[in-house]
């Protein structure tokens, strides 16, 4: 079953068209990757669907609804974990998910019910009062991606989630977003790591030049363009 459906959707600044046409789904329950060169559309489009932008024309549909004209129900079923930390530094990871649950009009009993939760599932349980500026990167990672999901979003979406991490600490961050998506949370990433992308995700879309390259299972792609290319080296081939 769809949870999104992207349908022929126009977005242009100052006459430039960013998105041409862009249509693809997501499907309930999986991890999607979106990659692409930068300047291909992939901020814009995650914008659109996080409701900061508008867009010219086309559709997306969000659980069978025009999310468009649902823009409240659409933010509050989806988790926006950006490439940015955007979590105060001043205040601990449970004072942090409390502010961000408040935000999203949240009892304090169903906050401290999903918060306890979630710093077990993501591995921070002792760190509750813990300062942000005093984690590790990867620790802040975590809470960025915790106080994401205290609202119980259908849909997680992380933004470049590893940028600026070691491989080490890398494996141990997809570690967790499995563990999120194995409790039914849909989660869409996007990534300038290839390997990640290809080891990772379920099903893989491609923005080229706002304009959707392809869609399909790491598979499918190498049925296409050669069992033993890499994601990076099928990438390339629809770049040219």
């Amino acid at each position: 079953m769809h949870l999104i459906e992207f349908k022929k959707v126009k977005k242009s600044f100052d006459k430039k068209e960013v998105l041409k046409d862009v249509s693809f789904d997501v499907n309930e329950g999986e991890v999607f990757g979106l990659i692409g060169k930068s300047g291909g559309g992939k901020s814009t489009l995650l914008k659109i669907l996080i409701g900061l932008l508008c867009i010219d024309s086309g559709e997306i549909i969000f659980e069978g609804k025009n999310a468009l004209k649902k823009l409240n129900y659409l933010r509050k079923n989806t988790g926006f974990a950006t490439q940015e930390n955007m979590l105060f530094q001043e205040l601990s990871v449970k004072e942090n998910a409390f502010y961000f649950g408040d935000l999203y009009g949240m009892k304090k009993s169903a906050i401290k019910e999903e918060f306890d939760k979630l710093i077990k599932l993501l591995g921070l349980y002792g760190h509750e009062k813990t300062l942000i500026k005093n984690l590790s990167g990867g620790m802040q990672k975590r809470a960025n991606i915790l106080v994401s999901l205290i609202h119980k979003p259908k849909l997680l979406i992380l933004d470049e989630p590893t940028v600026g991490l070691d491989s080490i600490l890398r494996d141990i961050l997809w570690k967790y977003i499995h563990e999120i998506n194995k409790t039914g949370t849909t989660i869409l990433v996007t990534s300038h790591l290839l390997d990640e992308i290809e080891e990772n995700c379920d099903r893989i879309g491609i923005l080229e030049k706002g304009e959707v390259g392809g869609v399909g299972t790491i598979k499918q792609y190498k049925t296409k363009f050669g069992k033993n290319k890499s994601l990076n080296q099928i990438f390339q081939e629809i770049l040219k």
